[in-house]
């Protein structure tokens, strides 16, 4: 991608910018809500473009450097700075420990793990979202976590060009009872310009003729994904890019799917059943099913788990990038990845385990 300068990047583009974050950390918020048990507030980010020269957040000083890479959907690096005594507070809840910053604390090899998990599950959970704008796969790499003093010697492993443009997103960030403040993010314009490019290519080619724009693909699910976000309300400098471009919502569409229900029946139908077995078929469809997800499992003697406390770490034998298994009354059905709607999580089918139910409807037709 050539580089993109800062007369390309028009005031639509920072809206929406603004729109795509306000969506995906209101995810991530959701993410990290459910790992601390604290509820997560992130307000409607604000938007600036700046020189790496300038940049300067004395507020957030010592922090802590998040590096992510964006590795398929969209290309480049982003840069999430936090204050190293919010992620101490954090670490304290997600470990059980007493919700106060000490001058002892050490971002030592295992504190780096814990936080580099956390923001794992954060900006995961923010990726999700990003490609269900995109209607499209985003991967991300593992974060990579960095401790600064204040010296500001961390921006120039972001970029070694102070000259260079990049866009800054700030939020004010309030875990209950733990903490009220703020973080920023950091995109190269070039990774900003290709976001905006493709949430505003979803709805149509044409922004300047709103009448000829269409919804994107995602349009349909934009409303429970900002359900989660947990923001505030929008403020005037942050307009709505639906409403700017003049883009309605599509009709609802119909699910002409056919249930699984209805292609036993049609199957049995097939076979000749009385209408007294139909019945009796009926009935037994209708039994509910205990349907349960496995992220994964651990053997631990009876000494161990006597010792478990809040805040205790149980290894699983899956990775975290490892799909979980859909159980329905103990037998493996499927396998999927775990997203977020309307505050719940939710698994995402990706494969259908074979079954003789599957291969015996498939064989039919």
């Amino acid at each position: 991608m050539s580089n993109v300068t800062i007369n390309d990047f028009n005031e639509m583009k920072r809206d929406a910018i603004g729109e795509i974050h306000n969506i995906t950390m209101g995810s991530a918020a959701t993410a990290v809500s459910g790992m601390l048990n604290a509820k997560v507030w992130i307000t409607t980010p604000k938007v600036n473009i700046g020189q790496v020269k300038e940049l300067s957040f004395p507020d957030l000083e010592p922090s802590v450097h998040v590096i992510i890479e964006y590795l398929k959907g969209v290309s480049g690096s982003s840069l999430l700075v936090l204050k190293q005594s919010d992620v101490q507070l954090m670490l304290n809840q997600l470990m059980g420990l007493p919700l106060v910053v000490t001058d002892d604390f050490e971002f030592d090899e295992f504190n780096i793990s814990a936080v580099s998990e956390v923001m794992n599950q954060m900006m995961g959970a923010s990726a999700t979202a990003l490609s269900e704008i995109f209607n499209t796969p985003i991967d991300i790499s593992t974060p990579t976590a960095l401790i600064s003093e204040g010296d500001g010697e961390l921006w120039t492993s972001y970029s070694k060009d102070p000259e260079e443009y990049v866009c800054t997103i700030s939020f004010d960030l309030t875990i209950e009872g733990v903490i009220k403040s703020e973080f920023v993010t950091i995109l190269s314009l070039n990774l900003a310009n290709e976001m905006a490019e493709k949430m505003l290519a979803g709805y149509g080619n044409t922004i300047d003729n709103p009448n000829e724009a269409k919804a994107p693909a995602v349009e349909a699910k934009q409303e429970p994904v900002a359900a989660t976000t947990q923001t505030v309300p929008n403020n005037a400098s942050q307009p709505d890019i639906s409403r700017e471009a003049g883009i309605q919502s599509p009709p609802p569409q119909v699910d002409r799917e056919m249930s699984i229900n209805d292609i036993l029946l049609k199957r049995v139908a097939e076979e000749g059943l009385s209408k007294e077995q139909a019945d009796n078929l009926k009935l037994l469809l209708s039994v509910p099913l205990n349907v349960s997800i496995e992220i994964g499992s651990a053997r631990r003697k009876v000494k161990d788990i006597l010792e478990f406390s809040k805040g205790t770490v149980v290894e699983l034998d899956k990775s975290a990038e490892s799909p979980v298994d859909v159980i329905v009354n103990g037998n493996l059905i499927a396998r999927g990845d775990v997203v977020v709607i309307d505050d719940n999580f939710a698994v995402r089918i990706t494969e259908i385990v074979k079954s003789k139910l599957l291969d015996s409807l498939g064989s039919k037709g």
